[in-house]
């Protein structure tokens, strides 16, 4: 049987199945693949009647064409709404997208819509959506971006308090419909007395205060100030830590390697020092004492990247439209609330 558009192939196993694909506009299009002839056959005659048939189909009518199929033998629901588009627009695209005029639908799964502006086209057309966890994103050189991102939307972000869907469709990325309240990290609005202020919090194992601004912009480069303090203040800490254990180390290095005197079958005397377990050492003061500084260095500081590892993931705000100058100015004449103040002091 030499059915057109269909291809034999064969697994690793020896299993034989087989391959459909269509040519349009000089552009090989793979169907996929199938484990009957037949079913491969109408997987071909189905993608040319999408592509140049009379009847101009619609992404809802997959139930009534291909719904009696069994799932394995029939043109996948991403294969079909891309043959659609492709009738349509002329343009293939290998994602599951459908162009509507000003906007387009991704069809990240058969019941799970995403609306786009119809410029952000051709960006999804490269890049494929994937869905783990609730949480959106795409992949760009490798790496996993999340989708809220692509629009301002801050890492821990969350809905309804620092962005909105308009229009209550929280599945609609248009720019109309998806608004950012608190675009940066650590910046939270709220209204006294019909005026907006900006509160200031940064997380330290926990939420800490850092103080309440009249703008914005302001508010966003107090937390990178007071970032950098925390940072200082961990800094400081850990150096001081590393500092007392090396000088406990090295003066109880000191107090408890006795000298001990032994006489050599040569009968001459030389100082031996009592190791840590008591083993003779034949090493001088002095060496010891350095190699214990050196360990003690090497012991806390392993333990100081580990305890305050978690002190230094604090992002900093971006803030568009403002020189260096501009910057520091503003940064240097902020202030901070009395709590952070004394929060900074007890670290």
């Amino acid at each position: 049987m030499n059915t057109s558009g269909v291809f034999t192939a064969i697994k690793k196993d020896g299993t034989r199945y087989y391959r459909a694909s269509v040519t349009n506009k000089e552009k090989h299009i793979s169907l996929g693949s199938f484990k009957s002839e037949k079913a491969a056959g109408a997987a071909y005659a189905l993608a040319t009647e999408i592509l140049k048939g009379r009847e101009e189909y619609q992404p809802e009518d997959y139930e009534r064409v291909l719904g009696t199929a069994d799932q394995e033998e029939k043109l996948t629901f991403d294969k079909w709404i891309m043959l659609l588009n492709l009738r349509k627009t002329g343009i293939y695209c290998k994602n599951p997208i459908y162009l509507y005029g000003k906007y387009f639908v991704y069809y990240l799964e058969r019941n799970l819509e995403l609306t786009f502006d119809a410029d952000e086209f051709f960006f999804f057309q490269r890049h494929k959506l994937q869905k783990r966890g609730g949480h959106l994103f795409y992949s760009d050189f490798g790496m996993q971006c999340s989708l809220l991102a692509r629009y301002g939307v801050k890492s821990f972000a969350v809905e309804g308090r620092d962005y909105i869907f308009k229009n209550g469709n929280n599945r609609d990325f248009r720019n109309g419909n998806l608004f950012v309240i608190n675009k940066y990290n650590g910046v939270y609005v709220k209204e006294e007395q019909g005026r907006k202020k900006y509160d200031v919090k940064i997380h330290v194992m926990g939420n800490v205060s850092v103080g309440t601004y009249t703008d914005e912009v302001e508010a966003a480069i107090a937390y990178n100030k007071a970032a950098d303090r925390l940072e200082e203040a961990v800094r400081k800490k850990k150096n001081n830590r590393r500092l007392n254990s090396v000088s406990t180390n090295v003066e109880n290095n000191i107090l408890g390697n006795e000298a001990i005197e032994t006489t050599n079958p040569m009968g001459e005397q030389e100082d031996q020092t009592a190791g840590k377990d008591g083993v003779i050492i034949n090493e001088n003061i002095g060496k010891n004492t350095k190699n214990a500084a050196v360990s003690a260095l090497d012991k806390d500081g392993a333990k100081g990247r580990n305890s305050s590892g978690s002190y230094r993931n604090w992002r900093r705000n971006y803030i568009e439209n403002l020189s260096s100058k501009e910057y520091f100015e503003v940064y240097e004449k902020l202030r901070f609330s009395k709590k952070f103040k004394k929060y900074i002091e007890k670290m």
